[in-house]
């Protein structure tokens, strides 16, 4: 009677270890890799090195190379669209996007509308001279509030690229739903944030990036590099200018 008593007060404290020797395990296993994630993380931008820096950006993408891959084609403002670039266009939503893009965005609006997220592209490919419309329409807005010609370019360019120099002309990049800096706290943007990557899109513009795109934040605006690229910069927190050139120094062309 007595051995019997004493299994039962013993089994809960055991049972206790074993759970929270097992919880141990795993918090010390989530902290292995979240701290493995940022030395890669950190390995990666000494890498990059002067990618880093955005006074240095004109001089590091002065003369730039791009890699062969076309998905990961850099247009910025210090790099131009290539020349004999060719845009595969589908429509979608009304706009135009390039053919490489649209087998994995459809397949991501599939995705996001079983959980009732829904995207729709708001702009898509843009020719030279519908870029060269865009900023001429922000400028003129802008010196309607009364800045100068000139304040009022400079401040269109902190979101809008000059023509010729947008990554809309690529067709692989999109605007998305309303445009706005509302779009951050929306629930697509918070799932973009999460699978975004998983179908081969970022964020192109952050604005803890942007002292390195010379853009600042857009929420909206998305960059299709495809599954591979999008997943192993969400790994390594890079933008596509810290990424082209961490994998060029890899010897990667």
């Amino acid at each position: 009677m007595g051995k019997s008593k004493q299994l039962k007060t013993t089994e809960p404290l055991a049972a206790g270890i074993i759970l929270g020797a097992f919880l141990l395990c795993m918090a010390l296993s989530a902290f292995g890799y979240g701290r493995a994630q940022a030395a890669a993380q950190r390995a990666a931008r000494q890498a990059v090195g002067a990618a880093a820096q955005v006074a240095d950006s004109s001089r590091l993408f002065a003369g730039y190379t791009q890699l062969e891959d076309p998905l990961l084609v850099l247009v910025n403002n210090w790099v131009p669209l290539p020349e004999g670039w060719e845009v595969t266009p589908r429509m979608v939503d009304d706009e135009l996007v390039d053919l490489r893009m649209y087998e994995d965005y459809t397949a991501m609006c599939r995705a996001a509308a079983q959980e009732d997220v829904w995207f729709w592209v708001a702009s898509g490919y843009r020719s030279v001279e519908e870029q060269r419309g865009v900023l001429g329409r922000a400028i003129g807005e802008g010196e309607q509030a009364g800045l100068t010609a000139e304040a009022a370019r400079q401040e269109a360019l902190r979101t809008i690229a000059r023509p010729g120099y947008s990554e809309h002309h690529t067709g692989l990049a999109i605007d998305l739903n309303d445009v706005s800096s509302g779009f951050e706290d929306t629930p697509a943007y918070a799932w973009l944030q999460r699978r975004g990557a998983d179908y081969g899109f970022i964020q192109r513009y952050q604005g803890d990036k942007s002292h390195i795109t010379g853009i600042d934040n857009e929420s909206w605006h998305y960059r299709y590099v495809g599954k591979k690229h999008a997943k192993e910069m969400r790994r390594l927190d890079m933008c596509l200018e810290e990424y082209v050139v961490y994998l060029q120094k890899q010897g990667v062309r």
